[in-house]
């Protein structure tokens, strides 16, 4: 049922027009298993750092902090969830209206209630109920996924899902969707996947389990768990499995919903002597799983150690002209902080501790935070200001431009060959952007502002003829000139600086399809290796390279930051760095 509804609704979005072809939707019988009675003994809970079902940590589980709440703020916290969805007004007859989500007494709520909706959506379907949804700013791929629950009782729905749709994919994965108040459904445990859109087609079809509770699900909480591998689907209540899948399609990164709808062809229309009804979560965990092969490139993914501040003048080479030391001189940093060809040096600047625990250095022309643990500026934060730096004129062709970058060697060098993946994931949020150019002198071949992440990768065997020959290869986050980077594959010039390899930067949609838009979280995760297997054998094509055999190469370095030919203000909170070598 899931699937006729969602697609109908979704197709909806804010215009209200309908779109039927979801209504012949396909089932299909996936290979998996549904669980036939009552669950039988329940495991304790010992810890809250793991999951109800996986207590001992068999799985090697780790806290996933974007999706982890436990409600006890007070109100929600903006930069996890949204109060409403923001690509859909709601399922007709009720709209979604951010005034029904409320946090307190430790706990997330969401209202259903008989209310008329506003003039501009009557025209759309909408009236008599209002109802409530709460999507995360992010994105994730793979995890184990824990809310502690209990369903509004009404015709409503309360409901535990992941969804997301782009141009070639859209897949959804409904953890439940419980009628809790429904006449025949008080004990239904409804649990669904559906394939809307691939590059192979758009024919609808769906997978649907149920389960049949011994008892109401609105009588009591009941923790409901959700395993998501590449390999498997696992949906549990109270720490027991009662369904799963194979992962035959859900491998995009996903928006985590919970919502409540009206569904008047699945469960009826509320009466009002159920209303205002309540869909009450206490808790929202979210772990993900390391590989045991799984190897961390880099250091200090927190930032917490401080940076050795490279000279403006790249004749310096490495050379450290400051310590930022974030007020802790025994700190030992890993992390190089590189501020080519800026005027305005962080080299004299003093470490300003705010009482949120950020540390800040700034000066006219950047500011760097590394946000303090429970801050909402974790992790690092770098602000690069083009204006001090250019003033009231552009970049001129064959002038250098004032980077901001975080730079490391890679603690350990593993040959490509050695790898089956190289995991990358990075949380990014835009804060700041202003343009300070106009339209009679920007030049798009020479004016920019652009966020990415660069690897280094080096021929590291010493009998090869192409030995210490390297590459850039990059990943593009942010790029004033487009909504989402394009690719860029070319020798580095420009200036007089440059190093003359070869660059092969990725198309942006290979790492997410969402440009980036300010104060909104956005989730980069990729697998790199295919990608730089591909940078080889374009430099050798371009003559860069006569040495490609993968075992000669390996990634030495990476940086991360600002590069700024063009007269702009902007900075880019960092989250949740990571990159790592999974071994074969």
């Amino acid at each position: 049922m899931r699937g006729r509804m969602r697609f109908l609704v979704v197709c909806l979005l804010l215009a209200g027009a309908v779109c039927t072809e979801g209504l012949g939707a396909m089932r299909k019988d996936l290979p998996g298993w549904v669980r036939q009675g009552p669950l039988g003994k329940t495991p304790a809970r010992v810890t809250p750092d793991y999951p109800l079902s996986d207590q001992a940590n068999a799985g090697g589980w780790q806290k996933y902090e974007p999706m982890w709440d436990e409600f006890e703020a007070g109100a929600i916290d903006p930069h996890k969830w949204h109060d409403r969805n923001p690509g859909w007004l709601g399922r007709q007859p009720a709209f979604f209206s951010p005034g029904n989500v409320a946090v307190r007494d430790g706990k997330l709520h969401l209202m259903m209630r008989k209310e008329p909706p506003p003039e501009d959506l009557k025209a759309k379907g909408y009236h008599t109920y209002s109802s409530a949804a709460v999507q995360s700013t992010t994105r994730v791929l793979y995890g184990y996924f824990e809310i502690q629950a209990r369903p509004m009782k009404s015709h409503g729905s309360s409901s535990f899902w992941f969804y997301d749709h782009a141009p070639d994919l859209w897949t959804e994965i409904d953890v439940f969707e419980i009628g809790g108040g429904a006449p025949g459904f008080e004990r239904k445990y409804n649990m669904n996947v559906h394939v809307f859109r691939t590059p192979q087609g758009d024919k609808h079809w769906s997978s649907h389990g149920l389960w049949q509770a011994p008892a109401d699900l609105t009588d009591a909480d009941h923790v409901y768990g959700f395993e998501w591998s590449p390999e498997r689907l696992t949906w549990y209540i109270d720490g027991v499995a009662v369904r799963w899948v194979e992962n035959t399609h859900w491998h995009q990164p996903l928006t985590l919903n919970f919502d409540s709808e009206t569904m008047p062809d699945w469960f009826g229309l509320p009466r009002d002597e159920d209303l205002p009804s309540t869909y009450s979560i206490e808790y929202v965990r979210a772990w993900k799983q390391r590989n045991p092969q799984s190897r961390p490139l880099f250091a200090d993914l927190r930032f917490e150690r401080g940076f050795l501040l490279k000279y403006p003048d790249v004749s310096h080479g490495r050379a450290t002209q400051a310590v930022l030391d974030l007020g802790e001189p025994a700190n030992k940093p890993v992390w190089h902080l590189a501020q080519w060809a800026t005027k305005h040096s962080l080299a004299r600047t003093e470490c300003r501790r705010e009482p949120n625990g950020d540390r800040v250095y700034e000066n006219a022309g950047k500011r760097v935070v590394v946000g303090g643990p429970e801050s909402p500026n974790r992790d690092l934060i770098l602000e690069l200001r083009g204006k001090a730096e250019y003033g009231d004129r552009p970049r001129r062709q064959g002038e250098g431009w004032p980077h901001l970058l975080v730079e490391q060697d890679a603690m350990e060098i593993y040959p490509l060959s050695q790898l089956a993946k190289l995991d990358f994931h990075v949380l990014l949020r835009l804060l700041r952007f202003e343009d300070h150019m106009t339209a009679a002198r920007f030049d798009p071949g020479l004016h920019a502002a652009q966020f990415q992440l660069f690897l280094v990768v080096r021929n590291t065997d010493a009998a090869s003829k192409d030995h210490n020959e390297y590459l850039w290869f990059g990943v593009p986050f942010f790029d004033s000139r487009h909504e989402i980077p394009i690719s860029h594959q070319a020798r580095d010039a420009g200036k007089d600086d440059a190093t003359g390899k070869f660059i092969y930067a990725i198309d942006g949609r290979q790492v997410n399809h969402l440009p980036m838009k300010t104060k909104v979280w956005v989730t980069f995760q990729a697998d790199l290796l295919p990608h730089i297997q591909a940078e080889l054998r374009t430099a050798a094509e371009r003559g860069f390279l006569t040495d490609t055999d993968p075992s000669h190469y390996a990634v030495v370095n990476m940086n991360l930051g600002w590069e700024m030919p063009g007269t702009y203000d902007a900075a880019i909170q960092v989250r949740d760095l990571r990159i790592d070598a999974v071994l074969r």
